[in-house]
């Protein structure tokens, strides 16, 4: 057999693995060691080729119902292996070097099962007497006083009968003894009172040892009574309740002292040969049980794969003496999958010799990426939101930065940042001991995406020193550029503006301008300036930065998207999806909010003090222009007011320019929407009568035209309202989603704003405040470092990481990824026996 097993060059991450459908075809007896083989294999799903045939009708139901039966065996020893930890600690192997079949482990199975029953009923009546035998004993060690009474002691009777006011006495009572548990003698009280209608009097006391319950093993407490009553009618009342609250009844003679010695005697003896017996039993039952737990893994293995293979045998096709199966596998594979058929039919015995072929189907293949420990985590996410089309672009290709981007740039602080970085490379440190020892749910969840915080620790580290945050405090890592504020005079302004000043705000009032100036006109090195944290507009400017960032990097980011969408219409020759679709969106979208972008880095870029110096005329009175033009108000005239710039309010080259562009633009966007909306709905409509016309007369020119031609099945119907309705929809969303989809990347501003003040007030109010109580004792700053350090992990560290990375997830879910992801395929899932070993590791220590 030859195949052309070279993958495509973009397999693997970037797109889906090639996969290819083959139909297996082996001998009968070759069949279960051919599963066998593929499943240790791992890289051939197999498809059902018996879907209308149920459950019960499959050939090899009564064998996984063997293999249901020998889990359960298996569960019970684990179960006993549960209440036996207290009695003996034995080694848990979770390896071998021999192996079992399903035939030959089976009678074992049920041989152990039996065994091990019978010693466990017989256990549980050894202790069942023995305990007995020792409530008996409590009864009798009690002193005669407990059964006899005074005066002092009825006036301990029951609370009911003492608010009755009713008087007991010694002479002619007549007494019930026994044993009850302890949490149901106050019950028991209040029953026996109500059903002798107060006529009887009961004392009680705790037993002086516990009892081992013989079905959970679990210690119990007991209780000791006596019930003295005078009426026979009380008698049988008194039995009854006691039958109904498993109280049970000893005989004890008070006015026999020696019969009483005699009986204790005797039931001394009985307890300690019920010890001995018992003690044996156990020996017994523990050398059974090490067995059992030796081999428990094992035994476990080899019935979850045996069962796996018959659930495989069902899905096959059964011919006679052959045996048909279908599978999808990656084609870098086939060369081991052929092997594999090789190995299989040697090692059966079989002597027919096993191929395989390939299939042309319509049907989509699954969706198969390889995955690593690193890359696993980012895939999930992407999963999550749905599987990728068969060779569609992978987002978790760029998710796996861009989303621990975006999360530092909410998360923005080198003090947190540096507890989440640290925490994750503690875990991807010890990764081989904590997978190996079990974690609970919540530090399992948090381990398992210890690659993908650990990315968004540096990035959360890389934004903090940006906005030059730590830990809510401005820090100074660069050194400073002094700022400082001047009263000018309009003389000064106008002469004495050498290149040396760098005036950033100017304001002209009563004559007097304040200029802020930096000394050595130079920008700060790296982030923002740490001075900006005494100025009394530092929010404001927080604001304006963030905000504008988050504009830029969301435009950025759905900008990217688009293109991904081209390369899947390229890839897929969809060349109706790049002129109809492509085009007039990345129009929309560039020609908006892209020239919004624009003029973001253009006035960023412009030295506006500079402007108004070689612009305005000091002297002449009324100007008002001195500030730089509002972006949002030219963007909310891009579309309400095109073309009405303000001569003082332009952004780039002149107010007619702007004005000129702004139009065109604006046309450009209009001129989009129908483009992206008429054309595909027309051209799909085309291509179907196209179609139908050429299959048409394929069909005729096949009949001879004498028999009228069927259409065939697997034709997809066309509903021409269906595509138009689906366009309309998709061009609605697109146009609105640009504007929704842009401002939900505000997101980014807010969070990170709400984040540095946080951090602001947790530092000021538990840090600062408390310092500034303390008279000298430390015990203020001691304090109030425990509260902000609690506070900072909680809430900072726990809860906002939570918040940053559900708002990144969103992002990329639907800002993103709408783009070009449709997420409607299948994934690839394998026969994989390696699963199974984990599966396999029996739970011992009595953990959920």
């Amino acid at each position: 057999f030859f195949f052309d097993i070279m993958p495509e060059p973009a397999s693997g991450l970037w797109r889906s693995q090639d996969m290819v459908l083959l139909q297996l075809h082996m001998q009968r007896e070759a069949a279960h060691d051919t599963i066998l083989k593929l499943g240790h294999l791992g890289c051939v799903q197999f498809r059902d080729m018996n879907p209308n045939t149920s459950a019960f009708q499959r050939l090899f139901t009564g064998d996984v119902r063997r293999c249901e039966e020998s889990e359960r065996r298996l569960r019970y020893f684990e179960e006993q292996l549960k209440r036996a930890k207290g009695h003996k600690h034995v080694t848990c192997l979770v390896d071998g070097t021999h192996s079992e079949t399903l035939d030959s482990l089976e009678p074992k199975l049920e041989s152990l099962e039996s065994e091990l029953r019978d010693l466990n009923s017989k256990w549980e009546q050894l202790l069942s007497q023995k305990n007995s035998m020792k409530e008996h004993s409590e009864i009798l060690t009690q002193p005669p006083s407990f059964f006899r009474g005074d005066d002092e002691g009825f006036s301990t009777s029951t609370a009911a009968a003492a608010d009755e006011g009713t008087t007991f006495r010694v002479g002619g009572l007549r007494y019930l003894t026994g044993v009850i548990n302890s949490d149901r003698a106050a019950l028991f009280e209040r029953l026996v009172y109500r059903a002798t209608r107060g006529n009887m009097f009961m004392r009680t006391t705790p037993a002086k040892e516990q009892f081992e319950d013989p079905a959970t093993g679990e210690l119990v407490e007991k209780t000791v009574f006596v019930v003295f009553f005078s009426a026979q009618r009380a008698f049988d009342k008194i039995k009854k309740l006691c039958e109904s609250m498993l109280a049970t009844l000893y005989p004890y003679n008070i006015d026999s002292p020696q019969e009483v010695q005699q009986t204790t005697l005797k039931v001394m003896d009985t307890i300690r040969d019920l010890e001995t017996t018992i003690k044996g039993t156990e020996d017994v039952r523990e050398d059974i049980l090490e067995k059992v737990k030796t081999n428990l893994y094992l035994w476990k293995k080899t019935v979850l794969i045996e069962k796996s293979v018959y659930d495989v045998l069902n899905m096959l096709a059964f011919k006679g003496q052959t045996v048909v199966a279908e599978c999808w596998a990656p084609k870098e594979d086939l060369a081991h999958v052929q092997t594999a058929l090789s190995e299989a039919e040697q090692t059966s015995g079989a002597q027919v010799q096993s191929f395989m072929e390939t299939i042309d189907t319509r049907d989509q293949p699954p969706t198969y990426f390889k995955t690593n420990s690193f890359t696993k985590i980012h895939q999930s996410i992407v999963d999550s939101y749905g599987i990728a089309r068969y060779k569609e672009i992978n987002p978790a290709v760029f998710s796996c930065m861009t989303f621990p981007f975006l999360f530092g740039i909410m998360y923005g602080d080198i003090g947190h940042g540096f507890i989440i970085t640290l925490v994750a490379a503690f875990f991807i440190l010890r990764e081989k001991q904590l997978m190996e020892s079990g974690l609970n749910e919540i530090i399992a969840m948090v381990f398992g995406g210890r690659y993908i915080l650990i990315l968004m620790g540096i990035f959360a580290i890389y934004t903090g020193f940006l906005y030059n945050d730590f830990f809510g405090m401005m820090i100074s890592p660069f050194g400073e550029n002094t700022f400082w504020t001047f009263p000018v005079s309009k003389e000064a302004w106008a002469s004495d503006c050498s290149d040396e000043y760098n005036y950033w705000f100017a304001n002209k009032t009563a004559g007097v301008l304040q200029a802020c100036k930096v000394n050595d006109g130079s920008p700060y090195i790296f982030g923002i300036d740490p001075n900006w944290c005494e100025t009394e507009n530092k929010l404001e400017f927080y604001n304006s930065l963030k905000m504008k960032m988050a504009v830029i990097l969301g435009v950025i980011q759905m900008s990217g998207g688009l293109l991904l969408s081209l390369l899947n219409h390229v890839y897929f020759k969809d060349m109706k999806h790049v002129w109809f679709g492509f085009i007039p969106e990345v129009i929309f979208l560039w020609f908006t909010f892209g020239y919004m972008c624009l003029m973001i880095i253009i006035k960023w870029n412009t030295d506006w003090p500079q402007r108004f110096r070689t612009t305005i005329e000091l002297d002449k009175p009324g100007v008002h222009y001195l500030n730089a033009p509002s972006l949002l108000e030219a963007q909310t005239n891009f579309f309400l007011s095109p073309g009405s710039i303000a001569q003082d309010a332009y952004v780039f080259v002149g107010a007619d320019f702007q004005n000129a562009v702004q139009s065109f633009l604006l046309l450009c966007c209009l001129l989009a929407v129908p483009l992206l909306l008429i054309p595909i709905p027309v051209i799909e409509y085309l291509h179907h009568k196209h179609t139908a016309y050429g299959e048409l007369e394929e069909a005729t020119a096949a009949t001879g035209g004498d028999e009228e031609p069927h259409e065939k099945e697997d034709h997809e119907p066309f509903d021409m309202s269906e595509v138009v309705i689906k366009q309309v929809i998709h061009t609605i969303e697109f146009v609105l989603g640009c504007v929704s989809n842009t401002a939900s990347y505000l997101r980014l501003w807010a969070l990170s704003l709400a984040h540095a003040q946080l951090s602001e007030v947790f530092w000021n109010f538990a840090m600062i405040m408390p310092i500034m109580q303390d008279s000298g004792s430390g015990i203020f700053c001691f304090l109030g470092f425990a509260v902000w350090f609690a506070a900072s992990l909680m809430v900072l560290c726990g809860m906002e990481s939570l918040s940053a990375f559900l708002h990144a997830l969103r992002l990329h879910w639907v800002e993103f990824q709408n783009k070009f992801y449709f997420g409607d395929g299948t994934q690839f899932v394998p026969y994989n026996i390696k699963e199974f070993h984990e599966m396999a590791k029996p739970n011992v220590s009595g953990e959920e």
